[in-house]
């Protein structure tokens, strides 16, 4: 996206106009400024023609009508233009006209730093910075309708949501997609990825911070030295680092967190949970037929053992991704060996995900996981905390670490385990 900053008059060329383009610089907005250099009768530039093209900032009204230098360069465009170009030309103009009729801001003796932080904020929401969901997404309608129910955007008070989940079931997906949908609302906004893991050491906590700074700041030139320093600036300005009570921050506000331990959900209670529960049936087919297939619907003879696949994955949106990008324009011979592969030898990356909250818990907690996966897989909870007490182990709270951690789930007296975990626990067992 570029901005075009049209101005006439040294009134303001070195005094309003330039602080509003160093604003827009210093938060990364790719600006075009048209300083009035170019000759009249001239052909209109390829570099301010792609700006005009690709702007959605409030164009200044002289231009409104193209007259003069404008409807100058119009026409000599549309000289010699093919329809196609001519029909670019007048979307061109139609916006011009629709802008120029667009209410503007008007400065007579109010604070130019305050009109500059007025227009900007009107930029940001034209313009806002989405973040990279993916490609074909499907299935993530009602997983968008419940987190907003959980949001409450009428209301003004700070609103605190926590999506919690196994890894690779869709949790950051879920939250791309709401930040994405929510985006234009709010002046200030960021969107921080891989907190846990980047938070690990000072330096990656540091990053974060500054990352967190840049956006809501909007100056890309933030720069911070410690994380001492990153704290303080976060707490001046009503953020704190980790987002613990709604007072830290304005009203109206909303924060989202994705976590694999529902624990931290559940002793704050300053926030609402949802879970992620992965795809249905009809829209794991759908989304497996996208990566497998590259459509939205399963090839000629390949529905049983795409079956045998969605099986295998229990609608876990990473498996899905992973399994059906492996088998993209492979034969059905081949398709064959790696399902029978697949229930030995689990893919890779899967288990690269589901391993960091394995390795995240005790060696107690572990063993009881492992125990789970190998002999008490779908067992009820009483016989499986009686063997374990006699073997002097802790159920009652190991059950309780594991269940948070998504590493089993406990309904109506049975524990139990998604197969791709139970995988990974059969996979470390063959290590040892």
């Amino acid at each position: 996206m570029i901005m075009f900053l049209s101005f006439r008059g040294k009134d303001t060329r070195h005094t309003f106009t330039d602080f509003l383009y160093g604003a827009f610089d210093r938060a990364n907005i790719n600006t075009f400024r048209d300083d009035g250099k170019l000759p009249r009768g001239e052909e209109i530039s390829p570099e301010l023609l792609k700006a005009i093209e690709g702007s959605r900032s409030w164009k200044p009204t002289e231009v409104k009508n193209q007259s003069g230098i404008y409807g100058e360069a119009f026409k000599n465009r549309e000289t010699n233009a093919n329809e196609e170009k001519k029909k670019k030309i007048r979307e061109w103009r139609a916006a011009l006209r629709k802008a120029g009729q667009s209410n503007g801001f008007h400065l007579q003796n109010g604070s130019e730093a305050k009109l500059i932080e007025d227009i900007f904020g009107v930029i940001r929401r034209l313009i806002p910075k989405v973040v990279h969901v993916g490609e074909n997404i499907v299935g993530i309608d009602e997983d968008l309708k419940q987190v907003k129910l959980l949001i409450d955007a009428k209301s003004n008070e700070v609103r605190m949501v926590g999506i919690y989940g196994i890894g690779g079931i869709g949790k950051t997906t879920i939250a791309k997609v709401i930040y994405n949908d929510m985006l234009d609302q709010f002046k200030h906004h960021s969107f921080l990825e891989n907190v846990g893991e980047g938070s690990k050491d000072g330096h990656g906590l540091l990053q974060l911070q500054e990352k967190l700074l840049c956006d809501i700041l909007i100056d890309k030139k933030m720069k911070l030295y410690n994380v001492d320093q990153g704290i303080e600036m976060i707490k001046s300005k009503k953020l704190k680092f980790l987002a613990d009570s709604p007072k830290w921050f304005g009203g109206g506000s909303i924060i989202i967190v994705t976590t694999r331990n529902k624990r931290c959900l559940d002793v704050n209670k300053a926030y609402s949970s949802y879970e992620a529960k992965g795809l249905v049936e009809d829209k794991a087919l759908e989304f497996f037929s996208w990566n497998a297939f590259q459509q939205n619907h399963v090839a000629d003879n390949y529905m049983d053992i795409c079956n045998h696949v969605l099986h295998h994955a229990k609608g876990l949106p990473l498996a899905l991704v992973l399994s059906g990008s492996f088998l993209f324009q492979r034969g059905k011979k081949e398709w064959e060996s790696t399902l029978d592969r697949l229930k030995t030898i689990p893919l890779d990356d899967i288990q690269k995900v589901l391993r960091i909250t394995y390795d995240g818990v005790d060696d107690r907690c572990k063993k009881v996981f492992l125990d789970i996966a190998c002999f008490f897989k779908d067992w009820r909870e009483k016989g499986v905390t009686r063997i374990l007490e006699g073997c002097r182990f802790y159920p009652k709270i190991e059950l309780k670490v594991l269940d948070e951690r998504c590493l089993i789930s406990i309904s109506d007296g049975f524990i139990r385990m998604h197969d791709s975990l139970q995988e990974m626990g059969w996979a470390i067992v063959c290590e040892k």
